[in-house]
């Protein structure tokens, strides 16, 4: 019976791992219900506002079928709650990889993820957050089925490709997890370096099969679906490491990690200030906790060299691409940085019961400044994004009207946007961290025409009850050839929309050849 199977999975379940997962599920639901409750819209909401999701020209092979249980629609409630949810097991997936013991230790884990800022930059592109928190969940699968006592290692390759084929930065979660587990486990005494090397070298060996798994299942999509990779943030030239600068590569890992936890070029901020006391209370304890173990010479190499790692990690798709545009979107990997130090909460011992109190409180404390400043993180960008919808949405609507205006508008089926209006090219606002998803300026962007999308023409369909296709391409420079000799403005002129061979033709800003 159905109450017998769900009664056994219960009482299966540790109580930590319970608390992991109501953690998640109430800590969410504080940070982001006002993005859950709300329509908010970004500039690519617009566009695949209901869209199957077909990514198979950007790699991500498996991405319409992660994002089909709550259809192909935008919907924020259903993909929201899903979203939380996949990385409430996923929090849970941590917990049991690390064996955590203490109740407030995975309450800890499972906030920290649901608060950590790349969890609202997903939900800010809600019609894949659902899909992307899959791959979270797929990519702490994968790297926990690793460390069992058994390793499960064709699972875990299958989870590795299919995390991969829905976004390929989550790949980071899973480096990131296993160079924490193999710092963790160097650092205890009943642990021999030998078969951690060993184990390490499994690892590589099962991520480099997974990442081969991903790349032979995306090239026969490519044929079967007769597509080409799209030169984005160098997709097309991946896995053929042609001219790799290493300077370069170590110059876009250096500063995506600092320009995260320690950027201070807008003054001194909460984040920075914590992450500052993370990283430093962090080193001393395992520097304590090291030398206190007496830890052999081999196994202090094998930290060493897994904690040099840990940005390389973080970034690891800067060796694809050097110059690659490491946003928020991209960053789960991060995380573990915190993890790093919530561990301690209850892996280091100290004599004195003073001293483990104060340990624990230090560590309590610090975590929940952490959780709670990520919760207004969050809340301040579903409010900026909110701000960007409603002045973006009241531009729209003049455009509509100015569009009825013209003479000859009527007629037309097709437009042709010209640049886009000022301060709307930003994609992310700086709080810090950098929140990619969400403005300060307009929602509606210049046409991406690498993607075939334009935010403008998706809008006026949508709100103002239009049919139009947008003109980009070869037909478009054809027609500017024409337009040259027309007197054509830029918005908000009376002259900034025109019609030219039944096209309509808005100028929004400057357009850049």
């Amino acid at each position: 019976m159905p109450e017998e199977i769900l009664k056994k999975i219960k009482n299966n379940i540790p109580l930590q791992y319970k608390v992991c997962f109501i953690s998640v599920l109430i800590v969410g639901l504080v940070a982001h219900i006002y993005k859950l409750t709300n329509w908010l819209p970004n500039w690519d909401s617009l566009v695949f506002r209901y869209d199957p999701q077909n990514m198979v020209a950007m790699g991500r092979w498996f991405l319409p079928v992660a994002c089909a249980p709550s259809s192909f629609y935008d919907l924020p409630w259903l993909a929201g709650l899903l979203a939380i949810l996949f990385h409430a097991i996923g929090a849970v997936c941590i917990c049991k990889m690390f064996n955590l013991r203490k109740n407030t230790t995975a309450a800890l884990v499972g906030a920290a993820v649901i608060t950590f800022p790349t969890v609202t930059s997903v939900l800010m592109y809600n019609y894949v957050a659902d899909g992307y928190a899959l791959a979270f969940l797929l990519s702490c699968m994968a790297a926990m089925l690793l460390v069992n006592e058994k390793p499960r290692y064709a699972a875990s390759v299958i989870c590795i490709a299919l995390s991969v084929g829905i976004y390929q930065a989550y790949i980071t979660v899973t480096i990131m997890l296993l160079l924490c587990y193999l710092i963790v486990e160097a650092m205890s005494k009943g642990s021999q370096a030998v078969k951690l090397i060993v184990k390490a070298l499994k690892f590589l060996a099962a991520g480099i099969v997974g990442m081969v798994l991903y790349y032979i299942v995306m090239v026969i999509m490519l044929r079967l679906t007769d597509t080409v990779l799209l030169e984005y943030q160098g997709i097309s030239d991946a896995m053929s490491f042609a001219d790799i600068n290493i300077l370069a590569i170590l110059y876009t890992i250096k500063h995506s990690f600092t320009d995260y936890f320690f950027d201070f070029s807008n003054g001194i901020t909460v984040f920075g200030i914590l992450n500052c006391l993370i990283f430093i209370i962090t080193v001393i304890l395992y520097l304590v906790d090291v030398i206190r173990q007496r830890t052999s010479p081999l196994k202090l190499l094998l930290i060493a060299v897994c904690a040099i790692l840990l940005p390389i990690g973080a970034s690891v798709l800067a060796i694809i691409n050097s110059s690659v545009d490491y946003h928020n979107l991209m960053k789960m990997g991060f995380f573990i940085f915190y993890l790093f130090f919530i561990l301690q909460y209850e892996r280091l011992d100290f004599k004195k019961p003073r001293l483990n109190a104060a340990k624990a409180w230090v560590i309590f404390g610090i975590s929940f400044v952490l959780v709670f400043n990520n919760i207004i993180i969050a809340n301040v960008s579903y409010h900026k994004l909110n701000m960007a919808y409603e002045k973006s949405y009241g531009t729209l609507i003049r455009i509509a009207d100015r569009i009825e205006q013209t003479e000859g508008a009527d007629e037309c089926d097709s437009i042709l946007v010209l640049g886009a209006l000022e301060n709307s090219e930003a994609y992310s606002v700086n709080l810090p961290p950098d929140m990619t998803g969400t403005t300060d300026g307009f929602i509606l962007r210049a046409d991406d025409e690498i993607v075939g999308q334009s935010v403008l023409c998706s809008a006026l369909n949508d709100y103002c009850g239009k049919n139009y296709t947008f003109i980009f391409g070869d037909e478009k420079k054809a027609l500017l050839e024409k337009v040259q000799a027309e007197k054509i403005g830029l918005w908000p002129d009376s002259d900034a929309i025109i019609v030219v061979d039944n096209v309509i033709i808005i100028s929004l800003g400057s357009e850049v050849q």
